[in-house]
C-alpha cells in the first residue's frame, strides 16, 4: 500500500474523529428551548447519540500511526460491525423509547458483548508496538458483520412498521410519531450500511478515506435533524394514549363478532356526533381512543365501523380535515393556505399535502 493513500487515510480519520467528538458535545449541550426542561421526552436517544460518536475516539491509533498494519485492521473492524451496532442502537434508544417498547436492551447487549471483546482485543493490539495482524478482524467481518447486519435490518424494519401503524392505525396525524424523520434515518443509515461494507470489504485505505469523510457528513446531517424535537404531543397526552392503547390492543378483534344492525347504526350516529358534528376531527392529536371514550363505546366496536364504513380512523379523520380546508378558503377569501390548514387539525403544511396526496392515491 503507497505511503501517501496510508496518511491520507490517517488524515480522514483524524477528521471524522474530531466531527464525531464535536457532534458529541452538541448533541448532548445543546437543547432548543423550551424543550430542555424535559430532555427525556423530546430526545430519547442524546445519551446513546452522544456516546455513539464519542467512540469515533477508538480510532485514534489509525489517525497517529496510519503505517500499523494492526491499527488498519482496528480501523476495518470499526466500520465493521462496530457502526452497525451503533445504527441499531440508536434506532432502539430514540423509536423504542417513543414506543415505550423497552425489551430491546437486554438482546442488544448480549449481541454487543462479542462486539466489544474483540473491540478492546484489536485496540490493545493496536496500541502495543509492532505488527500482530490476527485473525479477529477477519472473523468479525464475515460472522460478526453479518450478524449485525440482519439485527440492523430487523431493526429498520420494526421502525418502519411503526411509521406505518401511525399513519394508518389509531392516529388521526403523522406527527403523533415522527414518521418523516423515521423516514430519513433509515434512508440515511441504509447508506451507511452499504458504505460501511464497502469500506470494510475492499480493503483499500482510499476507499477507507472518501468513506470516513461521507461517514462525518452523515453525521452532521444526523445531529442537524435532530437538534429539533420531532415529538409534537404534550408528555401527559401521550403517557395517556400509550396506556389506552395497551389496555385496547387485547379487545380489537371483538368487532367480528355478530352485531345487531340497530346497534350498528346507533354507534355510528355517536361517532358522527363526536367527530363530524362536534368537530373533533379539527383536534391535531384526536385518537381512536379519545373518540370511543367520548362516544361512550368499546374501541373495537368503534374501530372495526370506522374500518368498514370509512376505511379506518386515519382516511375518515383526514378526509374530514382536507375538505375542511377548501371550505375554509371559500369562507375566508382573504386567507391563507396555511391558515387554513392551520385550522383544519393539520400540525403542518408537509403533513396535509402529504395526507393529501396520501388520500387520492387511496381513493
Amino acid at each position: 500500500m503507497a505511503p501517501d493513500a496510508s496518511y491520507l487515510c490517517g488524515l480522514a480519520t483524524a477528521v471524522f474523529i474530531t466531527t464525531g467528538v464535536v457532534v458529541a458535545m452538541v448533541r448532548w449541550f445543546h437543547m432548543c428551548c423550551p424543550y430542555g426542561s424535559n430532555p427525556n421526552y423530546y430526545y430519547p436517544a442524546r445519551p446513546f447519540v452522544t456516546g455513539i460518536f464519542l467512540s469515533t475516539l477508538l480510532l485514534l491509533p489509525y489517525a497517529l500511526h496510519p503505517e500499523s498494519e494492526d491499527a488498519w485492521h482496528l480501523t476495518q473492524m470499526y466500520f465493521l460491525p462496530v457502526s452497525l451496532y451503533n445504527f441499531t442502537l440508536m434506532l432502539y434508544a430514540y423509536f423504542g423509547n417513543v414506543m415505550r417498547w423497552r425489551k430491546w436492551r437486554r438482546p442488544i447487549l448480549i449481541v454487543g458483548c462479542p462486539i466489544v471483546i474483540s473491540l478492546i482485543a484489536a485496540e490493545i493490539l493496536a496500541i502495543i508496538p509492532g505488527d500482530h495482524v490476527t485473525l479477529i478482524s477477519h472473523v468479525n467481518l464475515l460472522i460478526l458483520g453479518g450478524v449485525m447486519t440482519w439485527v440492523c435490518l430487523g431493526a429498520m424494519g420494526l421502525v418502519y412498521r411503526w411509521a406505518r401503524q401511525f399513519n394508518e392505525d389509531d392516529f388521526s396525524n403523522p406527527n403523533d410519531f415522527p414518521v418523516t424523520f423515521a423516514r430519513r434515518w433509515l434512508l440515511l443509515i441504509l447508506v451507511n450500511m452499504c458504505l460501511s461494507w464497502a469500506a470494510a470489504l475492499a480493503d483499500t485505505k482510499l476507499l477507507m478515506a472518501v468513506v470516513m469523510l461521507l461517514f462525518s457528513v452523515s453525521a452532521v446531517m444526523l445531529v442537524i435533524m435532530a437538534l429539533h424535537p420531532h415529538r409534537t404531543r404534550p408528555v401527559e397526552e401521550e403517557e395517556m394514549a400509550m396506556e389506552e392503547e395497551s389496555e385496547a390492543d387485547a379487545q380489537d378483534q371483538m368487532y367480528n363478532r355478530s352485531m345487531p344492525q340497530r346497534k350498528r347504526k346507533e354507534i355510528l350516529a355517536a361517532i358522527r356526533s363526536v367527530v363530524e358534528e362536534q368537530q373533533a376531527f379539527l383536534e391535531p392529536h384526536l385518537t381512536l381512543q379519545s373518540v370511543a371514550d367520548r362516544c361512550g363505546y368499546n374501541r373495537s366496536y368503534i374501530s372495526g365501523l370506522i374500518k368498514a364504513e370509512y376505511g379506518g380512523f386515519f382516511a375518515y379523520v383526514n378526509g374530514l380535515r382536507v375538505a375542511h380546508v377548501d371550505t375554509w378558503l371559500q369562507e375566508h377569501p382573504a386567507g391563507t393556505i396555511q391558515e387554513a390548514i392551520d385550522a383544519s387539525g393539520f400540525c403542518s403544511r408537509q403533513g396535509y399535502y402529504s395526507v393529501k396526496t396520501r388520500l387520492e392515491k387511496t381513493s
